[in-house]
């Protein structure tokens, strides 16, 4: 028996939520790099900044789902295991991923309540989380830029991991994360 008929994957849903996680991430950082690039005045600038938020909530929404699901559902094991190191050092990895798509958000949430804005998640009004505040959307505005700008280091230090150990290591760390029909695809 071929040893990639062996490998063991993430279930189903995880490897789902994952690659969609990773594409709401993509929409965020470049709807909000089109709001800057976008000169005031313009209508799209505030779209842009529109979906930024929309997508940000959504990614909220999921991570609090993948961290339910993610913790009733095993994860698979490595093949061959790597150094306890490595192991400790993803951990913290994905931590800190969690945090980044946990915490990001609020924060941008904080920041917009702080400017006395009011929030939409598309088209569902959301709650302000604290009064209007200059110097709370001064500061919300600041930790969200520092993760939002961290996440560019993290997310890429994850995807170049995954790609290390696919081409460098040989492992199945990233064929564990693939959806099914690309696994099929390795097989031939």
């Amino acid at each position: 028996m071929n040893d990639l008929n062996l490998i063991r994957r993430y279930e189903p849903i995880s490897v789902a939520m994952h690659w969609i996680t990773l594409l709401l991430m993509i929409a965020i950082y470049a709807s909000i790099s089109l709001h800057e690039a976008i000169p005031r005045g313009n209508p799209w600038r505030g779209a842009m900044e529109d979906w930024h938020i929309y997508f940000g909530f959504t990614v909220l929404a999921l991570a609090l789902i993948r961290l339910a699901v993610n913790l009733r559902l095993r994860t698979p094991p490595i093949s061959p295991p790597p150094p306890v190191w490595q192991l400790r050092v993803s951990a913290a990895v994905k931590i800190y991923l969690y945090v980044l798509m946990l915490v990001t958000p609020v924060f941008g949430w904080l920041l917009v309540s702080g400017e006395g804005e009011s929030v939409n998640w598309f088209f569902i009004p959301m709650p302000a989380l604290a009064a209007p505040s200059e110097s709370l959307a001064d500061l919300a505005g600041e930790v969200h830029e520092m993760l939002g700008e961290s996440g560019y280091f993290f997310i890429a230090l994850h995807a170049v991991a995954a790609l290390y150990h696919h081409y460098m290591v040989k492992d199945d760390t990233l064929r564990r994360m693939l959806p099914a029909f690309l696994q099929k695809q390795g097989r031939n």
